[in-house]
């Protein structure tokens, strides 16, 4: 049996606490802004040179190599006699928060310099990259070196006892990451919403000046720790170790993300949760490791085991995620249908089903949603494996250093290697693992990496115990478990290389496949790139293409696509009587819409069309043939791989006479500067005189003051501004840059080429309207809203780049939260206004004449008839009978029947006072008629509308006490409180 041998001794005394513990806060402080600024910064480099992977990829590159210098610079190069590395770490911290104040200032000249560089880089092969990356580089290189030389100064400072090397590296490390989640949650929760991005990264910089002016107060007196050591030989087994446990530990990440974006939307919170569950993982291994090598003595022996069950965690647990899954059911009551099936329609009221066993409810209905359900389902998946796998790092420097004067040198060097590790590792999982091997093969050649570092670390602990340079573990305890860990690792990533394809397997029960609105179809091609997993189902009636969990285009066999549709709008309702020469199309999707522009194009006419994956490019030039009108063989179209915003930004001024959008939803992450103020005035500035840009509106995945902030915001760029209906709750805003006159006469002629589209020919917008879709007033009745109303209307805030408001919060996003499609699209509806036609007349030429704007208006109820608009000569004649009744009976009854219009088309504010015009000529209203009529109202919505109904309600009970209809108002509504209340009862904080 081995003799055990003792822990080395250095003899030297040891720091007192109070210093240890202040550079421990400091150093968590520093972690905090470190990823804070990282998201900032990610976010700003992708406003310049786009938001693609590509982009994404040169950022991390440059943030991670300046670390990585930085490191290896304090560790090999910088050293003091005079002064403590504690005070040199404060003269670092400084730096960092003098560059965080100037980056506002920086950033633009980076803008300046990107964009006059472009037309000379643009040109050359490579040169894009080459600028983007050097410019990229060079702006970040200098905090990131300084933040890359901060641990091995604060372990050279803080570590004076060889047996602490292990224990205090590792848990600096820990305590550095787990300030880093700290900083992830409170940039991502509350910064950049509250401060904007620039105001964050100046606030970041206070906070680094604050914890310089804090180390040199602390630690002016100090003095080196250590001697300077001599030339330390590393050998190449840790340097290509720590290499290794970064790469696989930042691949995994990558595949984890693309994994979870196969059945979750992605937004900036799930985002930030991923980072920061990772961060906290990491920080937790560390952390976890520091006691164990406090009292072992084989770090190589304890990291092999580790590791070695990392393929085992990972591939097994990353299925538990269906344990904490949180969706969101409707109230509902089961009906009949014709052919004897049972259906389940919601109740009016739009109350969650609480009782639904996938609801999560733990700590509030909006904290649930936005932070612990995803907390809970990304822990249960990744935590374990990056916790192991967090024990890297600290683990090598522990086994590598053997005394405390070389810790500072060796900890510099291991940290640029495991830097560039995490660097290459990102980029290839990202660009040649997912896209070549796919996911299921991506997570078993990580997992082999896991076992081959696990195997070389054993290796090299036995080689070292042989030579006498490392202690052994008990053998009953450390011998077992390092032999039986990686042989438990191998099993996993065996079973798992043989078992169902993940990615399929995802999609099919979990992801869009597990979406009823697919019916019959079924999976007919993966294709997993760079950016993201692209998807083809097809079938008997509809062929649906998508990313991730979006369905991002639907073409209906056997009738209308609203996407084709969408096509034709911006020339419909193209000004003048000629044709467009140059058009440009955002965001690809089927092509349906940008083909239905070439059925308008001259011979010599141009259509560009950008889209930032060459995934969905390849599905929808490949599938969508049929029903894109041969777009991708059509010469006059060039497609072009680019960020749609980069693209807008660089093109020269005046070069479109249309630009129409199809983006992903505008609250997914990223989608955002595609709906900035910014944006729009790069879309005018390259827009010609007399043209259209057009951008999509989808009323069921954004809530009413994403509606209000997303028209506001374009119409603050374009004064002459409409809202147009496409399908059932698709809407498109369309947008001038001077005051449009549309001719009639060539809009008849459009309508002929819009009939020839397929399956619009004999088809109406709903059964209830009288004209065809392709006619006159089929066309005209899809206006809903002019530049006149538009003005009118009073948004929360205007989306800007800085503060990108529309992927937090526009101050109603728990609406996003709790519903979805046609049960979210009335209530965004219900924010528009509608523009008489007598005020849109003047628009035309000739001006709409009376019989035609009164039949308009009555087509486009019918068109609406989803959003229960009421018929316009109805609600007239309605009101014309409440005034020439002559009984105040008479005029209550007519009151209540104009609030039941109004409320029917969630006008509530309006209802509300038709009922207070009818308590007024009949404050004793009681028939039972009228009393349900008013409890019909009160339950219309009323988990949405609550605090509306509540103020009428107290107003109508103080003008009219004791009315029967007031009464049973109250009653109504007292009831839902008992409903709601017996709900947030089981939260912890309701």
């Amino acid at each position: 049996m081995a003799k055990k041998t003792a822990p080395e001794q250095s003899g030297k005394p040891g720091l007192r606490p109070k210093t240890f513990g202040r550079a421990t806060a400091l150093f968590f402080f520093s972690g905090a802004l470190g990823l804070g600024y990282e998201l900032v910064w990610i976010k700003k480099a992708a406003l310049v040179v786009g938001a693609s992977q590509i982009a994404l990829s040169t950022v991390l590159t440059s943030f991670f190599l300046g670390i990585a210098l930085g490191g290896y610079f304090v560790g090999s190069r910088l050293r003091s006699t005079r002064r403590s590395p504690l005070f040199i770490y404060g003269i670092f911290e400084l730096v960092i928060g003098l560059f965080a104040l100037a980056f506002p200032f920086l950033f633009s000249l980076l803008e300046q310099t990107y964009g006059a560089l472009y037309p000379v880089a643009a040109g050359v092969s490579g040169g894009l990259f080459a600028l983007r990356f050097g410019l990229l580089f060079a702006l970040v290189l200098i905090p990131t070196f300084f933040m890359g030389g901060t641990l091995p100064l604060l372990l050279d400072g803080l570590v004076a006892e060889d047996r602490a090397i292990g224990s205090r590296t590792s848990f600096l490390y820990g305590v550095n990451i787990l300030g880093a989640v700290a900083g992830v949650l409170c940039t991502a929760y509350f910064a950049i919403p509250a401060l904007g991005m620039n105001g964050t990264s100046v606030a970041g910089g206070i906070g680094n000046l604050l914890i310089a002016g804090a180390a040199f107060l602390f630690f002016r007196q100090s003095a080196p720790t250590h001697a300077i050591a001599g030339k330390v030989r590393l050998g190449w087994f840790f340097p290509a170790a720590a290499f290794l446990s970064g790469l696989v530990a930042i691949a995994y990440q990558v595949a984890w993300s693309r994994y979870f974006s196969l059945f979750h939307t992605t937004s900036v919170y799930f985002t930030a949760m991923l980072l920061a569950v990772y961060l906290l993982a990491l920080a937790a291994g560390s952390l976890a490791l520091s006691p164990v090598l406090r009292t072992r003595g084989s770090p190589l022996k304890v990291l092999g085991g580790l590791q070695g069950l990392v393929p085992f965690f990972a591939l097994t647990m990353i299925y538990w995620w269906r344990s904490a899954e949180h969706s969101v059911a409707l109230q509902g009551k089961r009906i009949t249908l014709p052919d004897g099936s049972l259906r389940v329609v919601p109740l009016e009221t739009l109350e969650i089903d609480h009782l639904n066993p996938s609801y999560l409810m733990f700590w509030s209905e909006k904290a649930d949603a936005i932070f612990f359900a995803p907390l809970f389902q990304i822990a249960l998946c990744i935590f374990i494996p990056v916790a192991l796998m967090g024990t890297g790092l600290p683990a090598l420097i522990a086994a590598a250093a053997r005394s405390a004067s070389t810790l500072r040198p060796v900890s510099g060097r291991l940290v640029f290697w495991n830097t560039i590790g995490s660097s290459i590792g990102g980029f290839l999982a990202g660009y040649v693992f997912l896209h070549l091997l796919g996911l299921h093969a991506t997570l078993v050649l990580l997992g082999a990496g896991s076992l081959v570092l696990s195997g070389a670390c054993l290796l090299k602990a036995r080689a070292l115990q042989q030579a006498g340079g490392e202690a052994p573990l008990p053998r009953s305890r450390g011998g077992i478990f390092a032999a039986a860990a990686p042989l438990l690792g191998l099993a996993s990533v065996l079973y798992f290389s043989f078992s169902e394809d993940i990615t399929r397997q995802t999609i099919l029960e979990d992801g869009y496949g597990k979406n009823p609105a697919r019916g019959e179809t079924r999976l007919v091609e993966i294709n997993e790139g760079p950016l993201t997993t692209s998807w083809i189902f097809d079938g008997p009636d509809s062929i649906q293409v998508g990313a991730g969990h979006v369905s991002l285009a639907v073409t209906y066999k056997k009738s209308w696509s609203t996407q084709a549709i969408q096509g034709h709008v911006p020339m419909l309702f193209y000004p003048g009587t000629g044709r467009p020469g140059d058009c440009l199309g955002i965001c690809l999707g089927s092509g349906q819409s940008f083909g239905a522009l070439l059925m308008y194009l001259p011979e010599d006419g141009r259509l560009d069309v950008v889209d930032i994956s060459e995934e969905m490019i390849e599905l929808s030039l490949r599938n969508y043939g049929e029903y894109n009108h041969g777009l991708g063989k059509d010469g006059r179209v060039r497609v072009h791989l680019d960020d749609g915003r980069h693209y807008v930004d660089r093109a020269p001024a005046s070069s479109y006479d249309i630009i129409s959008m199809e983006p992903p939803p505008p609250t997914a992450d990223g989608v955002c500067s595609l709906y900035s103020r910014e944006f729009y005035s790069g879309v005018r500035r390259i827009l010609r005189p007399g043209g259209v840009f057009m951008q999509w509106l989808p009323l069921y995945r954004i809530t009413p003051a994403d509606t209000l902030g997303i028209v506001k915001t374009q119409a603050a760029e374009f004064p002459f501004t409409f809202v147009v209906k496409v399908g059932r709750d698709d809407f498109m805003v369309l947008s001038y840059p001077s005051r449009p006159q549309f001719e009639l006469e060539a809009l008849r002629q459009r309508c002929r080429t819009f009939a020839r589209e397929n399956k619009i020919s004999g088809s109406r917008w709903t059964a209830l309207c009288r004209h065809e879709m392709s006619s006159l007033e089929g066309v005209l009745s899809t206006v809903v809203m002019g530049p006149e109303e538009v003005s009118g209307l009073k948004a929360p805030m205007l989306y800007e780049d800085d503060t990108q408001r529309l992927s937090y919060s526009s101050g109603d996003r728990e609406l996003l939260r709790l519903y979805r499609g046609p049960a979210l699209s009335p209530l965004a509806f219900a924010a528009l206004r509608l523009s008489p036609f007598t005020s849109l007349s003047a628009y035309f030429n000739p001006p709409l004449d009376a019989a035609l704007a009164g039949e308009l208006e009555r087509e486009r109820a019918r068109a609406l008839a989803f959003f229960r608009v009421p018929d316009p000569a109805q609600l007239a004649s309605q009101a014309q009978a409440y005034t020439r009744s002559v009984t105040g009976a008479e005029r209550a009854a007519w009151a209540i029947a104009v609030a039941g219009s109004y409320d029917a088309a969630l006008k509530k504010e309006v209802a509300f006072e038709w009922i207070g015009k009818a308590l007024d000529n009949l404050p004793g209203a009681a028939q039972p008629v009228q009393q349900r009529r008013v409890r019909e109202m009160v339950r219309n919505r009323i988990a949405v509308y609550y605090a509306v109904t509540e103020k009428w309600i107290k107003a109508l009970e103080k003008g009219h006490p004791g009315s029967p209809l007031v009464v049973a108002m109250r009653a109504e509504l007292e009831g839902y409180k008992r409903r709601a209340a017996a709900k947030n009862a089981r939260y912890l904080f309701p």
